[in-house]
C-alpha cells in the first residue's frame, strides 16, 4: 500500500468528523474530500513529511478556510456589473444596496445571483442547479428587471 493509501485510511474519518463538528453533516464530505484531493497534489513530498497527522490538518485547515471565505463572499456585496455575459450602457450598480436586494430575492434567484459573481456562465448554473440554461438566462433577465 503507497503512503498516500495509509493517510487516507488512518485520518480520513477523523478529518470528516472535524468537518461535521465545524460545518455539519451536509458539507462535512465534500470538505473532507476536498482535503484529500488537495493531499495528492502532495504525493511526490509525502515521504518527506515528519508528522502525516500534522499536515493532513494544516491541509483540512486551509480547506474549511477557503469554505468560509466563499460562504463570506456570498454574504458580501455583489457586483452587479459581473452579472450577465453581456454589457450595455445602463449602470445599476449605485442604485441599489445588494445586500438589501439580495433580501429581496427568491432563495434561487440568490443561487443564480451567488454563482454568476463567482464566474459561471449560464450553462454552468443550469448543470449545477438542475436547470436549463435558457432558464438561467431567463432568471437573470428577471432579476436585471427587478434591478432597474
Amino acid at each position: 500500500m503507497d503512503n498516500f493509501s495509509k493517510i487516507y485510511e488512518e485520518y480520513y474519518l477523523t478529518v470528516y468528523k472535524y468537518f461535521r463538528k465545524k460545518v455539519g453533516e451536509n458539507d462535512a464530505e465534500d470538505l473532507t474530500q476536498q482535503t484529500f484531493v488537495k493531499l495528492l497534489s502532495w504525493i511526490g513530498c509525502i515521504d518527506k513529511i515528519r508528522s502525516p497527522k500534522s499536515f493532513v490538518f494544516t491541509v483540512a485547515k486551509s480547506v474549511l478556510s477557503d469554505y468560509y471565505r466563499n460562504k463570506k463572499m456570498l454574504e458580501i456585496t455583489v457586483s452587479f456589473d459581473d452579472l450577465y455575459d453581456y454589457t450595455d450602457n445602463y449602470d445599476f450598480t449605485n442604485e441599489i444596496e445588494s445586500t438589501d436586494f439580495l433580501k429581496k430575492l427568491t432563495k434561487r434567484e440568490q443561487q443564480i445571483v451567488h454563482l454568476k459573481v463567482q464566474g459561471y456562465n449560464s450553462k454552468e448554473i443550469g448543470e449545477k442547479l438542475s436547470i436549463s440554461g435558457s432558464t438561467v438566462r431567463t432568471y437573470l433577465e428577471n432579476i436585471r428587471k427587478k434591478i432597474k
